[in-house]
């Protein structure tokens, strides 16, 4: 006799839980930490960062809605992330950005517009296409 996860109990819980948390993972590190990180090294301190996380938002958040995520924690880890990113890169001032002075409005509008978004258009646009 071979047991499947209804006869353990709460086994198809349980895997719905670590789908979640890697889910979590994986979506905390390719849709927060990378984009924002790739998009700000790329941009710099051009007001063109703002248009570029705005639109990636789409991405991510079809991503979302084809993986069937819903992102409200992540929403909130996300933007406390992002305050101590922020934070830390106003304070000690990286040395790709020493020679200029950073942007603080377009960097602020670019990364929370971005979370915001993503959370939003996760919510009240679904990207699956249903037969």
């Amino acid at each position: 006799m071979i047991l499947g996860l209804d006869d353990i109990f709460g086994g198809k819980a349980i895997v719905e839980f670590l789908i979640w948390f890697g889910l979590t993972g994986l979506f905390y590190i390719a849709g927060y930490i990378v984009a924002l990180n790739v998009i700000d090294n790329i941009t710099k301190n051009s007001w063109i960062k703002i248009p570029a996380m705005w639109g990636l938002s789409f991405v991510t958040s079809g991503l979302m809605s084809i993986f069937n995520y819903n992102p409200l924690i992540l929403f909130f880890i996300m933007l406390a992330a992002n305050f101590f990113r922020l934070k830390k890169l106003f304070t000690q001032n990286k040395e790709e950005y020493k020679a200029i002075k950073l942007n603080k409005i377009a960097f602020y509008l670019a990364s929370y517009g971005y979370i915001i978004l993503v959370l939003a258009i996760t919510h009240y646009i679904d990207f699956r296409y249903n037969i």
